[in-house]
């Protein structure tokens, strides 16, 4: 297994969630899957080991990020460029009827153009004009994966930030346009005939539940299977520092694994690996100290100036998820409970909430704080501790609490 901090890990370097890819696959039999999560915890790496496992099963795969997408016509463009490379393989025996379809297709819809089968691979072009219906063209899309032989597994990545970006451009019919791209994977795909042998597997890294619930479309992600990504466990978490340090010949110690894992305190694989990193180098800069006298350096230059530009996207996720004001809300919640290790007591985080909404009636104040608990607590923020016998809000990941005391303190 090799140090890397940064880009998805694949093959030998897939570490420690077999069972989730597992599950996730099973449920992939049957159901579409929605995986949210922050950036960072393994979402890329997981889809890609499920899109391997289902290809071993004999399944047809695509890749589709969707991230810089702000309409459905790119939506659908970029779905179709993914498309064209596995479509090019399915011979003569479709080409005629897809043909057929294409031009029925470039009748109806607007700027769509034919593709013929043996020059470049089968599928859409999407002109320079705008596409007069979309979910015409995602129609026959869908229909060309549903009429070839075999499976599919469509991961398609960052959905939740093409939709924000749909409301945020176009703030007067946006969230009428999100409800039917929402509505389009839960009918009309599954409308389609022969659609039963397609199932997708939606990613992002900022919160669609909290999109949907915001604006009264939560039944539109109802038929997805929602899963999530937990941390590894204490005993699985040290293994894998160990094997690290077996690989790169670092001397560290079973203790010190774990108080690597401890420091952390979500020790999700990314963060081991950073973490890891960090430490390799200190051992090279200082070869005669003991790498366990120096982990509490290596904690702290996980959110140094230099190394902490993942740490940015946990606030602008509250912003794009929230908006200015309840996202800046949200982050003055948070600062407050990054001051101290043990986080802050619901007395406290209300007042400081009631600072920044002075005319509510304490009935307003509670419901907004309630809101905001669930979205921290979901979103992997926060986590509830009450092994005090008194219940208080934590910053989960501790060089993510030590990042905002920094950044809090004159």
């Amino acid at each position: 297994m090799d140090n890397i901090a940064g880009s998805p890990v694949e093959g030998a370097n897939f570490y420690g969630r077999e069972a989730d890819r597992d599950q996730l696959v099973e449920t992939l039999e049957n159901d579409d899957v929605l995986l949210l999560g922050p950036r960072r915890i393994g979402k890329t790496s997981i889809a890609r080991a499920v899109m391997a496992e289902v290809r071993r099963k004999g399944w047809n795969t695509v890749e589709v990020p969707v991230a810089s997408c702000v309409s459905e016509a790119q939506f659908i463009s970029r779905l179709n460029a993914a498309l064209r490379p596995g479509m090019a393989g399915l011979g003569k025996k479709l080409g005629s009827a897809i043909r057929d379809g294409f031009k029925a297709v470039a009748g109806r819809v607007k700027g769509v153009k034919v593709g013929v089968p043996g020059t470049g691979g089968v599928g859409i072009e999407l002109g320079t004009g705008e596409v007069a219906d979309w979910t015409v063209a995602g129609a026959e899309l869908v229909a060309l994966m549903a009429g070839s032989e075999g499976r599919w597994l469509v991961y398609i990545d960052e959905l939740p930030i093409m939709l924000f970006n749909i409301i945020e451009k176009d703030a007067a019919n946006g969230v009428q346009r999100v409800r039917r791209i929402l509505d389009w994977f839960r009918n009309d795909v599954r409308a389609a005939d022969g659609t039963q042998h397609i199932h997708w597997l939606i990613t992002g890294s900022v919160g669609l539940d909290t999109l949907v619930q915001q604006h009264g479309m939560a039944d539109t992600i109802n038929s997805l299977a929602h899963r999530s990504l937990p941390p590894f466990d204490a005993k699985v978490a040290a293994e894998m520092l160990m094997e690290l340090a077996g690989r790169y010949q670092l001397p560290l110690l079973p203790a010190d694994a774990g108080a690597m894992v401890a420091a952390i305190q979500w020790p999700q694989p990314y963060y081991l690996q950073m973490a890891f990193q960090h430490l390799r180098m200190l051992c090279a800069a200082k070869p005669h100290t003991a790498p366990g006298e120096l982990i509490e350096e290596a904690i702290d230059c996980m959110w140094q100036p230099d190394s902490d530009n993942d740490f940015h996207h946990w606030e602008s996720r509250l912003d794009l998820q929230l908006g200015p004001q309840l996202g800046g809300q949200a982050l003055a919640l948070l600062k407050l409970s990054a001051r101290d290790p043990l986080g802050a007591s619901p007395a406290l985080l209300m007042l400081t909430l009631g600072q920044r909404m002075p005319n509510s009636s304490d009935e307003e104040l509670e419901q907004r704080f309630i809101q905001l608990r669930t979205v921290l607590l979901r979103d992997a923020y926060w986590w509830q501790d009450e092994s005090s016998g008194q219940r208080r809000y934590r910053v989960r990941l501790e060089p993510l609490r030590r990042w905002w005391a920094a950044r809090s303190t004159v």
